[in-house]
């Protein structure tokens, strides 16, 4: 019930606030002194536009007054770490409508002094300007709290609502989402070829490549909806349901595989059982945090804490998924030392340890290296970390399939003889270990 409420908040969530590049952001007596409101990276020939609606500035006693030193800044940022700087101007107690020099040196930017009532503003990307651009609401008025209604409309030239960065994403995604359809069109062959070696989880295991496959290919359609038009329209909403189901099947498939589940023993210990129950209700989380930070504006309250809880959790996902493999390399290991003819528990020791290596890598990769290489390219090509985390969860998958196909000669299913007592022997000892 609880995964249920939680799914259904998750898909929800995206039609209260924002649409891609076309973002509404409401806000009720705020008391921030600054936050970012959208980061946005123009070609040439982009326009920006904001819409100020019933602006109000209340003091401390709630009375509305009119306010002295309150604006939206819009910043051209030169490279790709306009929060950082932003931080440092806090940290140097400076109100942010009077940069320091280091600041000016940074930043060119255009001041929208906000008054009561509507305003608005629009900037065309001239020649040479373009790049990554940040708004950003300033409060320099002491004790005050504000309230408004900002319309965000930011475009690139030929009526392109994506961002510079992302325009080769759509043709990407589809390229990928083909290439995971493949995949999971092969392992259904492969299975099909090999029914009486085959498990339950070489079936999950089509079941998340056709649902990854479906997930990619509806990121590419929506992507391209939001090019055309600015909306993703009803395919936002389907791309989240498959994203959300991807999650849950990715690491709940990592556990299984690394508890040993169907292929050497026919149940799940109660430590394994845990895990899952830990890893699932987080990967709900997970996903929730998902929709919250890409479809509400950062400026929206409670953004930064929902982008720390997804950046959390996904980590204590990420180590979870190890516990299991770790355990198992350790029952094996101890199997191999007690009964030193057993051949094949050897070689389940051996590609135990080789998914352990294979799992760290991915996490490494698509949790630290792909952030690295986001944060340090330039706004426009950062569609690359996005194509290389796609191709490293490909690459994935494929050699996790080459080594738990179904098959005769592969040492991770179960065999006659020895080998099946040896496992059967471990599989009943787990529940007491540890």
């Amino acid at each position: 019930m609880y995964l249920c409420r939680s799914f259904a908040f998750a898909v929800f969530l995206f039609s209260i606030q924002a649409f891609a590049r076309r973002s509404v952001l409401n806000i009720e007596n705020d008391r921030r002194e600054y936050f970012l409101v959208e980061p946005f990276c123009f070609a040439e020939g982009g326009t920006l536009s904001l819409e100020v609606h019933n602006f109000k500035l209340r003091s401390s006693d709630g009375a509305e007054i009119a306010p002295d030193n309150v604006s939206f800044l819009v910043r051209h940022v030169d490279g790709t770490s306009y929060p950082s700087n932003v931080e440092y101007s806090d940290s140097q107690h400076l109100c942010l409508r009077e940069p320091s020099a280091v600041d000016a040196a940074i930043y060119r930017e255009h001041v929208i002094a906000l008054w009561p009532g509507d305003s608005n503003f629009s900037l065309a990307i001239s020649p040479g300007a373009e790049g990554l651009y940040s708004i950003v609401y300033a409060n320099c008025d002491p004790h005050t709290a504000a309230s408004f209604r900002l319309s965000i409309t930011l475009m690139n030239r030929g009526g392109n609502f994506l961002s510079a960065g992302d325009l080769p994403l759509p043709a990407i995604y589809a390229l990928v989402g083909s290439a995971f359809l493949l995949a999971a069109a092969v392992w259904i062959a492969v299975i099909q070829a090999h029914r009486s070696s085959a498990h339950a989880i070489h079936t999950l295991m089509a079941v998340l490549c056709v649902v990854k496959a479906a997930s990619v290919i509806l990121e590419a359609v929506r992507l391209e909806s939001i090019r055309v038009s600015g909306e993703g329209h009803g395919w936002t909403p389907a791309y989240y349901v498959f994203t959300f189901l991807k999650g849950l099947l990715l690491f709940g498939v990592i556990v299984l595989l690394g508890t040993g589940w169907s292929f050497i023993k026919p149940f799940l210990s109660t430590r394994d059982t845990r895990i899952l129950l830990v890893v699932l209700p987080l990967q709900v989380v997970v996903n929730t945090a998902v929709v919250v930070v890409e479809e509400t504006p950062p400026g929206t309250a409670g953004w930064l804490a929902w982008r720390d809880v997804l950046h959390l959790f996904d980590v204590v996902c990420c180590c979870a998924v190890l516990i299991p493999i770790v355990s198992s390399i350790r029952m094996l290991r101890e199997a191999s030392e007690a009964d030193g003819a057993a051949r094949r528990t050897l070689e389940k020791l051996k590609l135990f340890r080789e998914f352990y290596i294979l799992v760290v890598a991915y996490i490494y990769f698509t949790r630290i290296l792909v952030y690295i290489v986001r944060i340090t390219t330039p706004c426009e090509f950062s569609w690359i970390s996005k194509a290389a985390s796609e191709c490293a969860t490909l690459a994935f998958f494929v050699i996790s399939g080459l080594k738990f196909k179904p098959g005769e000669g592969n040492p991770y299913l179960k065999v006659s003889g020895e080998d099946d007592e040896g496992d059967a022997e471990m599989a009943a000892r787990e529940p007491y270990e540890g």
